[in-house]
């Protein structure tokens, strides 16, 4: 949906929506967060990306976290679309100018994982349409001889780019959503070929980023790429900097100003929630506030500050459905943790009832060759179920990280991804444990889920993984 000018009748969406109690849960379009007025701004991060030139920005966050929002909101700042943030603070930053850029931005969750064929094959056909929106003739990306590669695709589309005129700069802007989702998603026996395809891919990126203004690659997991995570000159990973730990997120000042001052929001769901409660037990708005806070707080991306955000597609889901519940197990789990539990549950025997788990700091940054490689408190902290604990990390030596649960939700998540996948391995193995294992549950008793797990319903169970 184009932007045609500065009044285009946002401010009107934006009374009629609020009035509907409209929360656009899942939305990845920045202009609808801002029409509904449920946009969290985070322009004073971009306007940073903006002002530098010619840099490789890294950056992971758990599933359902904002990425491709944020993309869409680069992508926008891109096209000089300066009427439509009139109110963030890129607008109010006199140091920035409002040049337009051409972007090419990819989102790989949406690409063919069949085959590695077919996944080169749809990346050259993407390079192809996004030449197209640009009106460059097809003559100018075509190969001099034979079939076009996508090392060769991407460079030549590149180099059009820069040449475009028609009032953009001479330096594209290159997105790249979700990095790592074909790996995730295709089959272990196609990895190391999906993988080649995608080092190709990156190394062409890496070689031509003194060419961009920047580019910016988003994705949950961290592992080695080449030409993304190796080398001297290594992309500028952000993940885990102070500067950029609120870049996604709600913040207190969110909730606040975005949700609970607005009474066709918050009353709804304090409507609903009190309903069937006897009035000494009734939420009041502060104890709404706190109450979201355990919940849905506590997400923590840096070990240097005290600063911890929520999960953004939570608050949109709980306001949308007026209540508590555990959607982010069914939308923010990757398969890759789930495979890891089908592979080996040994590595999960852990007392999950520690209020936090020590991890070397140098083992904990490390990048790992392979998803299937890297460490069980690495990756969980990578998929949003662990997060920094500040207080254990600064009572402790300078060598240890300390991770924790960020909040209930997670907690609750985990037990139903564990409880679902035994739920499983019982069935294959005929096993009727049930009873027990549901009681441990209720109890929060990890070690005797657990050890109950591996010594009775896993003892003779496969570990074979069916997609």
């Amino acid at each position: 949906m184009a932007h045609k000018t500065e009044d285009n009748g946002i401010g009107n969406q934006m009374e009629s929506a609020i009035a509907d109690g409209y929360i656009p849960v899942g939305s990845a379009d920045v202009k609808e967060m801002i029409a509904q007025e449920l946009y969290a701004d985070k322009t004073a991060y971009i306007a940073k990306l903006f002002k530098t030139n010619g840099i490789y920005y890294f950056f992971t966050r758990p599933r359902r976290f904002g990425k491709s929002l944020l993309l869409d909101t680069i992508d926008q700042i891109a096209k000089g679309n300066k009427a439509l943030f009139k109110r963030c603070a890129i607008d109010a930053d006199q140091t920035y100018s409002w040049k337009k850029y051409p972007v090419i931005w990819l989102n790989f969750s949406e690409l063919v994982k069949d085959n590695p064929e077919k996944l080169q094959n749809n990346l050259i056909d993407i390079l192809y349409t996004l030449a197209e929106c640009y009106t460059i003739d097809r003559s100018a990306i075509d190969p001099i001889i034979g079939e076009p590669t996508l090392e060769g695709t991407l460079g030549k589309l590149i180099n059009a780019l820069k040449k475009l005129g028609d009032g953009y700069e001479p330096q594209p802007i290159i997105l790249i959503d979700e990095y790592d989702s074909p790996l995730i998603s295709c089959k272990k026996e196609q990895y190391e070929e999906v993988l080649a395809v995608l080092s190709s891919f990156f190394k062409v990126l890496k070689s031509r980023q003194k060419d961009c203004k920047f580019i910016f690659v988003t994705g949950v997991t961290k592992f080695h790429l080449s030409g993304l995570t190796s080398g001297a000159n290594s992309a500028n990973d952000i993940s885990f900097h102070e500067d950029y730990a609120e870049m996604l997120g709600y913040t207190e000042w969110d909730i606040d100003h975005l949700f609970l001052s607005k009474d066709t929001i918050v009353n709804p769901v304090l409507e609903k929630l009190n309903r069937k409660k006897p009035q000494e037990e009734k939420y009041t708005l502060i104890a709404l506030k706190q109450a979201l806070k355990d919940y849905y707080n506590g997400y923590c991306f840096t070990a240097d500050k005290m600063i911890s955000v929520y999960n953004p597609d939570a608050i949109l889901r709980f306001f949308y459905i007026k209540d508590f519940d555990n959607s982010w197990f069914n939308s923010g789990s990757p398969t890759i943790l789930l495979k890891q539990m089908q592979q080996n549950i040994d590595r999960f025997n852990r007392d999950w009832d520690k209020d936090s788990f020590p991890i070397d700091k140098e083992k904990f940054k490390l990048v790992h060759p392979s998803l299937h490689e890297m460490p069980l408190l690495p990756l969980m902290y990578q998929t949003g179920y662990l997060t920094m604990d500040l207080n254990g990390s600064q009572s402790t030596n300078h060598l240890t990280y300390y991770l924790k649960f960020p909040n209930q939700e997670v907690k609750s998540a985990l037990k139903l991804i564990l409880a679902d996948f035994i739920a499983q391995k019982q069935q294959e193995v005929g096993r009727t444990y049930s009873a027990s294992i549901l009681d441990d549950l209720r109890t929060n008793n990890w070690s005797a889920f657990l050890n109950r797990i591996r010594s009775g319903c896993l003892a003779k169970a496969g570990y074979r993984y069916s997609r």
